[in-house]
């Protein structure tokens, strides 16, 4: 079985789990391999996420979905929905927002605080609360089937966690999480019950190596694309197992090849305990050269599409575009100074910034300083990031690091250059300056301005990815990283048949 881990599975995602799916969704379909991804946040709804990836096709329904909680509360999510009128019986009920939220009185004491959400008025949690100091003690959180799956006490009197505990669908707690109490909240013990008996664990990663444990069975692959995970996956105890670790961002806090990030630091240092390091970059690979002693164990495999034949260049309209988050990392505000330095030279260019983020009021501030409401508008997300690619006469990435950019190569897939900072990593791997698209010196937003006033001038003469990024490569590329070809039996033919054997050592 191969098996991706992996901390949460949202139900709207970036990035990187687009990138996770789409990769089990190949090595499934094309590759014919058994796909299980394991998530390990708490979600008592994954249900309804998972009802979305197979019904948007995200992933094909021979892949299963795990996650811890579920796994160990055997939840089924397949039990009847129950139905929470807001009457609580022997109690009063004031009303303190129509329909949501109602307070409760016992004899004139307030004992109850409940809530319901939107759509269906499902209950979402009940506050018990303390009289004496007019503040919950207990809450009772329900999921989607109106069953009651976490219980939290609070210290006596504050707002800060004593305990979680968590509930199978009979009401029975399998779990309990403890805290100290603070409003540091610092978890200082896991108890998991199983079979009348109780077993603890002193951190997160401990209990999740021993949940990994469970569910991985022996000669299996794992691929791990979350930091958090490696040393559960690394430590974990299981005979005969293939580790992978997917890299989908720099690990590097600087330019200094030797200045590497905390998060990754545990993977470097346990070299002897994985077998392979995916990155997404040449230079990336050669960066951790400069770290990592076995070199053998970092592979290339990059981010990859189905390459589209445009033939001749359409109509495409003056504006410029950017796509992704509006945070620290993307630097959106150095775009759009760079638009109000040329911004004469780019008035007939609009710019249109779609994506969402906390710099979101920060970039609507600037751009009304600048005068540019004009020129520069904020978009708002984006479902459609294809076609906006396709009308538009050039995109941007501004990051301060990537661990390999996505959007440039789906920019560049449907015909629109890219001008980026040469930062770590992607851009030089995606971009020949003057063929498809510019690379400017890092936060450079003087040369940031002049390559976009150069853009709107030029035709890029062939403004695609090059045919290393296509599906087919990338998934020739993971079956030979998976699975070894049957004696005398070429990968190519193990790629057109799908014919795939596990490898028993």
């Amino acid at each position: 079985m191969h098996y991706v881990v992996t901390s949460t599975l949202p139900a709207e995602f970036a990035g990187r789990t687009k990138a996770l799916l789409k990769r089990t969704r190949l090595l499934s379909e094309q590759g014919q391999l058994p796909i299980a991804i394991i998530s390990t946040n708490y979600n008592p709804n994954y249900k309804s996420v998972y009802r979305l990836y197979y019904k948007n096709g995200y992933i094909p329904k021979q892949v299963k979905l795990m996650n811890i909680y579920d796994f160990l509360s055997k939840r089924t999510h397949e039990v009847p929905e129950i139905e929470h009128p807001p009457e609580e019986k022997g109690l009063t009920r004031y009303e303190l927002e129509k329909n949501k939220v109602y307070r409760f009185f016992d004899n004139g004491k307030y004992v109850l605080y409940k809530n319901y959400e939107s759509p269906g008025n499902r209950l979402k949690f009940i506050d018990i609360m303390d009289p004496h100091h007019r503040i919950r003690k207990i809450r009772k959180e329900y999921n989607l089937a109106g069953l009651c799956h976490k219980e939290i006490i609070y210290k006596q009197g504050t707002t800060y966690i004593l305990e979680e505990i968590f509930l199978d669908e009979s009401g029975k707690a399998y779990l309990n999480k403890t805290y100290n109490g603070t409003a540091e909240q610092k978890l200082i013990r896991i108890y998991l019950f199983q079979e009348g008996e109780a077993f603890g664990f002193k951190t997160e990663k401990e209990w999740i190596r021993h949940c990994f444990e469970q569910m991985i069975e022996k000669h299996s692959t794992v691929i791990c694309d979350a930091r958090f995970l490696d040393r559960p996956l690394l430590e974990m105890d299981v005979p005969k197992v293939k580790k992978i670790l997917l890299f989908h961002n720099s690990h590097l806090n600087s330019n200094d090849v030797a200045d590497v990030k905390s998060s990754y630091r545990y993977a470097l240092e346990h070299l002897d305990d994985l077998d392979e390091i995916v990155v997404l970059t040449n230079k990336q690979q050669a960066d951790l050269a400069e770290v990592v002693p076995d070199t053998q164990k970092v592979k290339v495999i990059p981010h990859s599409v189905e390459l589209k034949n445009l033939g001749s260049s359409s109509k495409r309209e003056n504006k410029l575009v950017f796509i992704g988050r509006l945070d620290e990392q993307k630097q959106v505000h150095h775009l759009i100074e760079a638009y109000r330095l040329k911004r004469d030279v780019l008035r007939a260019h609009p710019l249109e910034i779609y994506g969402d983020g906390d710099y979101k009021e920060q970039l609507k501030q600037q751009i009304n300083d600048a005068g540019l409401q004009e020129q520069v508008k904020l978009m708002g997300k984006t479902a459609t990031p294809e076609k906006i690619f396709a009308q538009a006469k050039a995109s941007f990435l501004t990051s301060r690091f990537e661990g390999f950019g996505l959007v440039m190569i789906e920019s560049l897939n449907n015909g629109c250059p890219v001008v980026a900072y040469d930062i770590k990593y992607g851009p030089s791997d995606l971009i020949v300056s003057g063929q498809n698209g510019l690379l400017v010196p890092p936060d450079d937003i003087y040369a940031l301005s002049e390559a976009m006033a150069e853009a709107v001038e030029t035709e890029f003469p062939d403004v695609r990815p090059a045919d290393r990024f296509s599906d087919e490569q990338f998934l020739e590329n993971w079956l030979s990283l998976l699975k070894e070809p049957r004696p005398g039996q070429p990968l190519q033919q193990i790629f057109q048949t799908g014919l795939v054997e596990r490898v028993i050592e």
